[in-house]
């Protein structure tokens, strides 16, 4: 008889964290960590690492968390952790949650506000309700939600010459914001024998931020030179509508069929003045993305459950970049590669995945995919290719016991083009202006892993996994025949690292409190294509830590919690300048209750101390291989904000 190797959790498991919503729920559930998605190319390659009642909800990146938010705690009956075979809709992940849930015709819902001060003065609101009923065949849920975020800063620059005398200071002071409207809804029933699904989602989010900069020609005594403005303002809106039609066919079968809608307008309008300069840049793009998904599948307890299949998508941006600079003779057009541009890509793929039960401990995983795609660029330059990539993906799952799990693994996926770097773009306050490359190809990634996962008693789980990819045709900054700098193609890479998440009850030293932790340590290696330097990859992270401390007092229906994020480094090379970054260390502190009948409500310090930051702009002439030139360091301070939350399941 097969080993039994999913972990499942309870709805009383959870009763002690007092969760509103499955999110909740999910956000306690030891050694999982929910992912929305990784940005590859395919739905189920992009599927996160969540299933609702056995299927995957059918929204894209970032719709997974409104979803689970719409499900109240109360209609939970327990999370299986899918750690090994039965995946398949969240191919690629290794730790898969099932949130399954009770039948209710009732009516159950939430509703949440939150108020935080920031360190500016200002008081930032957030307020969300969700509502699920039966209504006639329909299992319907509606979810409303609203806030204004506000990113208040200050920061210091210091430029320096060449010889690391003091050439300059700024001061700056940005006053961001973000008003957010939200709306998301999905209803499902009984249809042509199976189960038909619709899931819409329709979001606002602009982006506004005020940035004066005191400018000084030495130290920051006396009166400042001059005085440097940036207005920027941001809008954003988006629509998707995903349906979802499952039947189930006999001896184990299921059909899926899938589509997915999604349609989003962005506008940005920049305007930087200084004494003797003025910089106005205004972009406008309209990405669509459509998507069409067949499945046939045998699950169940079957030795043999194979997964056969196909993918139709279409993505479009059009984007348009105006862009002029005035140094005393009026406002004069700044041209870029592909300022004006439309791109686009049809893509097929079909697919075929089986999982073998080889003894009683012991299953076999493998699959394979092929696509084909043409991407057409128009506009400034105009571009069209063909690619093809083979994707194939295999692993050995070893569960000697219940509560040990052994997986060793290697998948070949595909990066996802980010359709706007074949446009360009400007960033006035760092002075950096980007051409859009029309010959981009996505990156190609093998990963080989080997995890292992323990989990014992009432919630202890421990997970390590070391891993190691191969990239192939990264992307990176490079020079354009027309002199643009711009994202291209710029070689191999590696990188490999250990990741490991636990959950640790620590009732023999305090009743009732819990420690969990996240980590990753990376390394990796890469040659530069313009020096010829080993170095490492853009942007790696080399350590990565997040860790809770959480007690839990039932007599008085409280708990309490302190978090701790690890500080943070990387690096990013462009054609003339090395950045370098670093977050400080932040910590923060919770307390929540439920005694007052009926609320939770949460008091909650977050980035105690500050979340600073520092960053370090190294320039040379004419590019990196050339001589240095000077630098530019900026020291950025953020405070701490303080919010309460009032929820109530309705």
């Amino acid at each position: 008889m097969a080993v039994e190797p999913e972990p499942v959790y309870p709805a009383d498991f959870y009763a002690p964290f007092q969760p509103q919503t499955a999110l909740d729920m999910l956000e306690r559930t030891p050694g999982f960590t929910l992912s929305e998605g990784d940005f590859v190319r395919g739905f189920g390659g992009a599927a996160g690492n969540v299933l609702i009642d056995g299927q995957r909800p059918t929204v894209k990146t970032g719709g997974i968390g409104e979803v689970l938010r719409r499900i109240p705690a109360s209609r939970v009956e327990r999370i299986v952790l899918l750690r090994g075979s039965d995946t398949a809709e969240a191919q690629g992940q290794v730790l898969v949650a099932n949130v399954v849930l009770r039948a209710a015709a009732a009516g159950s819902g939430n509703a949440t506000l939150t108020l935080a001060h920031t360190f500016d003065g200002h008081i930032s609101p957030q307020a969300a309700i969700s509502y699920a009923k039966a209504i006639g065949a329909w299992q319907a849920s509606i979810e409303l939600s609203g806030e204004i975020v506000r990113y208040p800063s200050d920061a210091v620059y210091r430029l320096r010459d060449a010889g690391g005398a003091l050439t300059g200071t700024r001061i700056e002071t940005v006053s961001g914001r973000s008003p957010q409207l939200g709306f998301a809804a999905s209803a499902s029933r009984d249809a042509f024998g199976g189960t038909l699904t619709l899931n819409a989602r329709l979001n606002w989010d602009p982006y506004l931020v005020d940035q004066t900069i005191d400018l000084f020609a030495g130290e920051t005594s006396g009166s400042p030179t001059g005085v440097r403005t940036i207005d920027y303002d941001e809008d954003k809106a988006s629509g998707e509508l995903g349906v979802d039609w499952t039947r189930a066919l006999g001896r184990g079968w299921s059909a899926k069929l899938v589509g997915l809608g999604r349609l989003e307008t962005y506008s940005s309008d920049e305007d930087y003045a200084e004494p003797g300069y003025r910089g106005v840049s205004a972009l406008d793009q309209k990405p669509l993305e459509l998507v069409a998904r067949a499945t046939a599948a045998r699950g169940g307890s079957a030795a043999f459950r194979p997964e056969l299949g196909m993918e139709i998508a279409y993505n479009r941006l059009t984007s348009n970049l105006d862009y002029a600079e005035d140094t005393g003779a009026g406002l004069i057009p700044v041209a870029l590669s592909n300022a004006k541009t439309r791109v686009s890509e049809l893509r097929g793929e079909a697919f075929a995945n089986v999982t073998s039960r080889l003894s009683s401990t012991l299953e076999l995983e493998a699959g394979t995919a092929f696509e084909l795609s043409r991407i057409r660029v128009t506009g400034d330059a105009d571009s069209e290719q063909s690619l093809s990539y083979f994707k194939p993906s295999a692993a050995l799952v070893w569960s000697p016991s219940s509560s040990t799990q052994l997986r060793l693994g290697a998948r070949r996926t595909v990066d996802q083009l980010d359709f706007g770097d074949f446009a360009a773009s400007v960033d006035q306050a760092d002075g950096r202006p980007l051409g859009g490359n029309a010959q981009l190809r996505p990156a190609r990634v093998t990963r080989a892993l080997l995890r292992f996962d323990h989990r014992w008693g009432k919630g202890g789980a421990l997970s390590l996994e070391a891993f190691h990819q191969w990239h192939q045709g990264m992307l990176g900054y490079l020079l354009l025949p027309s002199g643009d700098e711009a994202l291209g193609t710029v070689g191999n890479a590696r990188q490999w690292g250990l990741t490991a998440q636990a959950a640790l009850p620590l009732d023999a030293i305090l009743p009732g409190a819990r420690l969990t932790a996240d980590s990753t340590l990376r390394g990796s290696h890469f040659r530069d294509p313009l020096t010829h330097e080993v170095r490492n990859m853009d942007d790696v992270l080399p350590f990565e830590l997040s860790a809770e401390l959480r007690h839990d007092l039932p007599a008085l229906k409280s708990s309490w919690g302190v978090t701790y994020a690890a500080p943070q480094k990387g690096e990013v090379f462009y054609n003339g300048e090395r950045l370098f970054w670093r977050e400080r260390a932040v910590w923060g502190a919770y307390a929540e209750t439920t005694a007052l009948p009926g609320f939770k409500v949460t008091l909650r310090v977050s980035a105690i101390g500050g979340a600073d930051d520092y960053r370090l702009r190294r320039f040379y002439s004419p590019s990196r291989i050339g001589a240095f030139t000077g630098s530019e360091r900026r020291d950025k301070h953020q405070g701490a904000s303080v919010s309460l939350t009032l929820s109530r399941q309705l």
